[in-house]
């Protein structure tokens, strides 16, 4: 498997559920490094990593969606894809209903205050991460360099994906919502859900990180679509 995490969210979140599901992972830090960071560059980096793989599940989680959705259609038209399964969680197809993102690029102008990262953690989180993961997650924005998160967050707001999902490749897809998540509805995950050939959609009793917040349930459907 290779994970996407959300925009700011530690690449860690995704480690229980991949040590559960017993399917070899690796999550990939894509905010980190030089380079552009609208999302097509970033799919195109992501691409890239899978190009040598004989098979992967692209896993996405929030913002992690959109990109595993680019990277997927980019390796397509690029012919001998390794993607052969895709999990989508906590997301949406675009940004409609997902919040004032102006506004939050205006507090990350400001900086990485702890009010800052707090409201972030009560956002991505209904039950809250043990240690150490919670002090990875408070801290990991710290590392990132808020122009990268900036240009990510308006690229996502242009960003509309619900017209390209039909020209996904068919794997099988899994569509993750948690029925606590104040970010995203399901109404987004339905969207998403919808506009997939063949996508299961699955609802966890989580908050808007499902893969740490029910690693177990999470598991189970990376094992699903692994089959």
């Amino acid at each position: 498997m290779v994970c996407l995490p959300g925009a700011m969210c530690s690449p860690k979140v995704f480690e229980q559920a991949a040590l559960r599901s017993g399917l070899p992972a690796v999550a990939l830090a894509w905010l980190e490094g030089g380079g552009a960071f609208d999302l097509q560059s970033i799919a195109e980096r992501v691409c890239d990593e899978l190009a040598d793989l004989p098979s992967v599940i692209l896993v996405g989680h929030s913002m992690g969606t959109p990109i595993a959705v680019l990277t997927a259609l980019l390796s397509t038209k690029r012919g001998n894809s390794p993607i052969k399964g895709l999990v989508l969680s906590n997301s949406g197809a675009n940004t409609r209903g997902h919040g004032d993102i102006d506004s939050l690029v205006a507090r990350i102008e400001l900086g990485w205050s702890e009010a800052f990262r707090e409201s972030f953690i009560a956002r991505c989180f209904h039950t809250l991460p043990a240690e150490p993961l919670l002090e990875d997650v408070r801290s990991y924005p710290c590392q990132l360099d808020r122009e990268a998160v900036i240009q990510a967050l308006l690229s996502q707001q242009a960003i509309d994906c619900a017209p390209l999902l039909a020209g996904l490749p068919r794997v099988p897809t899994a569509i993750v919502h948690g029925v606590h998540d104040p970010a995203r509805t399901l109404t987004h995950a339905q969207e998403l859900a919808d506009g997939i050939s063949d996508a299961t959609l699955h609802v966890l009793d989580t908050g808007h990180t499902s893969c740490a917040e029910d690693p177990a349930g999470f598991a189970q459907v990376l094992r699903a679509i692994s089959v």
